[in-house]
């Protein structure tokens, strides 16, 4: 295997994931807010499970990774807004989410680990033979994501894939591609935001879909970008290894201080 290759061994366990996955409960899945924008609270088995029934009910739908950074996008944003809002699911996948959710006195469940998440639905459309199609990163860095899941879960359906660096022109030609492909699940990485203003435009195209903004997630899947350290992630602090990685980002620390800053004096108030 070469020394980009990802295997995600972890998720290979000998388990009945269906009939664990029947037994998981919906009733207890409430939404909270958070700086006016609604966050499902969720543990990581219900957010699959609810894909699940998305698929199995036919429709279409659009699930969404919610961060900090993010929420303060949408806030400011009514565009932003009423895509949000008109999400099917909005998955808590920043830290950041839990401090605020208890700051107000509504703890969320638990932070989704994405990739984590992504993972657990390509297993389980391994199983129940969902297909799947991606759309986004460069194609090279596509092709990368697909052969290490293939690696992982070599009986999975991937129907179709494309980079996303495409123009209008081209536009045409992949959501018609995307269409016909009928997949079950279509996962797209264009990045925040224009990822999910592209899938609310485009996804009355389609009759049965679960779109899931990915993010760079096929970038981490593809090797390419390595996941934060263990200490970062179990304290929530991925956010700031991506800066500090990046410090192009540096801009993203003033509005996440705003973040903790408005829930500090809410608490305060409460």
């Amino acid at each position: 295997m070469s020394k980009d290759a990802v295997y995600y061994d972890s998720y290979k366990e000998e388990r009945d994931l269906i009939l664990e996955y029947n037994q998981v409960k919906l009733d207890d899945v409430k939404m909270i807010n958070l700086m006016g924008v609604g966050v499902d609270n969720l543990t990581r088995a219900q957010a699959v499970v609810k894909v699940m029934k998305m698929i199995e009910s036919g429709g279409i739908h659009h699930v969404m990774a919610l961060n900090p950074y993010k929420i303060l996008r949408i806030r400011a944003n009514s565009d932003l807004g009423l895509i949000a809002s008109k999400a099917d699911l909005r998955l808590p996948c920043g830290g950041g989410l839990m401090w605020a959710s208890r700051m107000i006195k509504n703890p969320l469940k638990e932070k989704i680990h994405f990739i984590s998440f992504l993972m657990d639905l390509v297993r389980i459309s391994e199983i129940k033979d969902y297909t799947i199609f991606v759309v986004g990163g460069k194609p090279e860095i596509t092709e990368k994501a697909f052969l290490n899941i293939k690696k992982s879960f070599p009986e999975v359906r991937i129907v179709g894939r494309h980079g996303g660096y495409f123009t209008p022109e081209r536009e045409k030609s992949v959501v018609e591609a995307m269409r016909k492909s009928q997949a079950n699940i279509i996962f797209v990485g264009l990045g925040f935001p224009k990822e999910e203003k592209w899938i609310y435009k485009v996804k009355n195209e389609f009759k049965n879909a679960v779109f899931i903004s990915v993010g760079g997630s096929i970038d981490i899947i593809s090797g390419e970008i390595k996941k934060a350290p263990a200490f970062f992630m179990e304290r929530g602090l991925d956010w700031f290894y991506r800066i500090i990685t990046r410090p192009w980002r540096i801009g993203r620390l003033f509005r996440l201080a705003y973040f903790y800053l408005y829930f500090i004096v809410k608490r305060i108030f409460i």
